[in-house]
This record gives C-alpha cells, structure tokens and sequence, in this order.
C-alpha cells in the first residue's frame, strides 16, 4: 500500500524563496504519514504571464522572461539539495513541479516534474506538450521515461500533456503503475467553473485506458485575471475515484494505493491482451495515404 498526499498549494509569483518555504512546511507536515507526495506545476516560480492568450503581464519587473530565469531553480542549487535533505529526513518520495534553469544552456527554462528519493534526486520529466504562452519561455522536452518510485515504476506528466492519449500509454509500456499529473489549471476569475469534474474525467479516462493509477494535483490562487481551479483528485486502474478535492482551496488530499488493484483490473478487462499494436502501426504511420 502507497499512501499519498496530492498538495493543493498556491505559489507566488517569482517569490522561489517564499514558495520553497512553505514547501518545506507541508513535507514536514506530511512526511511522517506520507510514501509519495505531489506538488502541483511551477510551484516554485507561479505560472508564466500573460497566463491566458492575449492577457496582461502583472508583474511589475523591467524583463518579466529574465526574471522568470532568475526566480527558476537549479538541479545542482541550493533548493533543491534541502528537498533532498527533507525527503531523506521522512522517508519519502516527491514529485515536484518546478521551473528549472537548463544544467548546460544558460537563460534556457524547462517546466519540469521532479523526483526526489530518500536517497537522492531519481529524476526529472520536462513537459513536451506546453500550453499557449508557455512557448515563449520554455523549451520543450524530448524523452518520455518511468523512474522507481516508493515501490513502484512512477511516470510523471504536467497538465496540457493528460491530453494526449499517447504519452500514458507509452509510460504504461514502460512499466508504470502511477502516473502522476501536476496542473497549473484556470479559468477566468469569478467566472463559474464550467466542468466541476473536469480533472476527474481526464484522470478517469488516461487510468482506465492503461490500468495504471492517475493522479491529478492541481494548484489554486489568484494570478491576473485567472483563479486556480483546484480540484485535484486520485483515480483507481478501474477508473474508480479513490479522492477528489472539489474546492479551489488550499489543502491537502490523502490516499491509499493498492498496486494489487492493477493486475486485479488489467487480468478481468483483457486491455493489455485484446490489444493489436501492428494494426494500428499501419494507420498511425505517416506514409500511408488515404484509400
């Protein structure tokens, strides 16, 4: 059993410094019950701006691209070496979302999803499918890989990337039972929310279709004209909602995972045996022309 936390936080935009603070907080607050806990996307520089097509940019800095640089983190820096630390301290596993400074490239950003272990950095996902303005300011990732997680083969996702079908089934192939899925999801500020479970259906469809466990940890605030939707929630290979969080609120969503739930599911559905991968290679190849 894989007990979980989904922390449903709210960064500041370009406070590193404050957002890693109360990161701190939550894993010390977690850590003791907790194998795996999640962080939702760029949770240690706040969402790029405009954070809607065609909005404005807030914050009040002279180069908004070079302070967003500024406020992301390094593999080798300082705050990341006190997440190790932490999760050595508890025991525990942590997935972070968190803009990074690329190790080799300077003024290059990654948005990625990081793995830390008890013993150390396992790993980082960079998101391959970036959404809107994100294309301004982040370079995209090339690799779609899994990494041992607590007991497990983990894959990690960021937001847009739950959207295409293709990268949880790659990830599945590669052994994963627990994909996890950090959002920095909106909408429009005191307008009403238009699919209260949209996080549920998206999870629900990607952990049905594998049999794997999705979990989906979104972040929640204010940034200019846009509210943080919240609303993260943890989905059973049977598509089973194990937890949802159904505010916009801070707080923190606690769950159990039974591994033996995946082969209970995958060996009663047959959607690893009814598969026909060379017929659908005919189709998805792009040399074939229409009949």
């Amino acid at each position: 059993m894989i007990k979980a936390a989904l922390v449903q936080f709210e960064p500041q935009t370009l406070q590193p410094a404050h957002n890693f603070e109360r990161i701190a907080q939550f894993i010390e607050a977690e850590g003791e019950a907790a194998d795996l806990i999640l962080f939702p996307e760029l949770v240690n520089t706040g969402y790029v701006e405009p954070v809607a097509l065609g909005g404005p940019i807030t914050v009040d800095v002279p180069d908004y691209g070079q302070a967003l640089w500024q406020a992301c983190a390094e593999l080798d820096g300082q705050e990341l070496q006190h997440m190790v630390e932490l999760a050595a301290k508890h025991r525990v596993h942590l997935v972070l979302g968190l803009g990074l400074r690329d190790p080799l490239l300077r003024g290059v950003m990654r948005n990625t999803s990081v793995l830390i272990a008890p013993t150390g950095l396992v790993g980082y996902y960079t998101k391959v499918h970036q959404w809107h303005n994100e294309k301004l300011y982040f370079t995209p990732g090339d690799r779609i890989d899994t990494w041992q997680g607590p007991g497990c083969k983990l894959g990690m996702q960021i937001c847009y990337d739950s959207r295409f079908p293709e990268l949880t089934r790659i990830m599945a192939l590669q052994g994963a039972d627990i994909i996890t899925n950090i959002w920095a999801g909106s909408g429009i500020d005191g307008a009403a929310v238009a699919d209260e479970q949209l996080f549920v259906h998206r999870a629900y469809t990607r952990a049905m279709e594998n049999g794997v466990f999705f979990l989906s940890c979104n972040r929640v605030g204010v940034q200019a004209d846009r509210r943080f939707l919240g609303r993260s929630c943890a989905v059973a290979p049977s598509g089973r909602v194990i937890g949802a969080l159904e505010h916009d609120r801070e707080d923190v969503l606690r769950v159990d995972l039974d591994l033996d739930e995946i082969a209970a599911y995958r060996s009663f559905t047959g959607i690893w045996t009814d598969r026909n991968p060379a017929l659908y290679a005919r189709y998805l190849s792009p040399s074939r022309l229409p009949d």
